[in-house]
């Protein structure tokens, strides 16, 4: 996935070397759902990717319809470039929460790898519909939109973006530069 593409729920910290994968250790996470998502996501934010694959699915083998763990599955085999396997899988958590930001964007940064931009916009306006609080989400739909030549449409979302997120100074500069290729696009 592109760089800074993608965004997950923050986890709690955990201290990984206190979870035994050992038979008492495995009991635990199977009876403790949320520790599991938690150190998977623990993993991820570690950057490593092979463990975290392990943990989530290890959740879905427990728990398939569970959209968090779906999620982290997604983000994992993203991470670890199986996009096809990616996708599925995250768009199985997209049905079973179709209104989750983070899903919806996660998965819109799948298609975008893949290199399907008129899916990875539609999911990235999606999550934004349900949640415009995330402002790398915005940020990501704006540089789609200038990936595609929508500069227009980069323009709008750019606005929307500095409306919810004023100063900030990648809109800032993002919003110069469509400005410029507008200007430009009219000679």
């Amino acid at each position: 996935m592109k760089d800074n593409k993608r965004s997950f729920p923050k986890t709690n910290k955990l201290l990984l070397s206190d979870i035994p994968l050992d038979a008492e250790g495995l009991s635990e996470l199977k009876n403790n759902p949320s520790l599991l998502i938690d150190t998977g996501y623990e993993f991820v934010e570690l950057g490593d990717y092979e463990q975290a694959l392990k943990y989530f699915s290890m959740g879905a083998s427990i728990d398939n319809r569970d959209p968090d763990i779906l999620n982290g599955l997604g983000i994992a085999l993203c991470e670890l470039n199986k996009l096809e396997e990616s996708k599925r899988i995250l768009e199985r958590a997209v049905r079973l929460g179709p209104e989750d930001p983070v899903t919806l964007a996660n998965l819109a940064g799948v298609y975008w790898e893949i290199g399907d931009l008129d899916m990875a916009i539609y999911y990235y306006s999606r999550s934004i519909k349900f949640n415009n609080e995330i402002e790398e989400i915005f940020l990501n739909l704006i540089n789609l939109y200038i990936e595609t030549d929508s500069l227009f449409m980069a323009y709008i979302t750019c606005l929307e973006c500095l409306e919810n997120f004023p100063g900030d100074p990648e809109a800032t500069e993002l919003l110069d530069d469509i400005l410029l290729n507008l200007a430009i696009s009219f000679f």
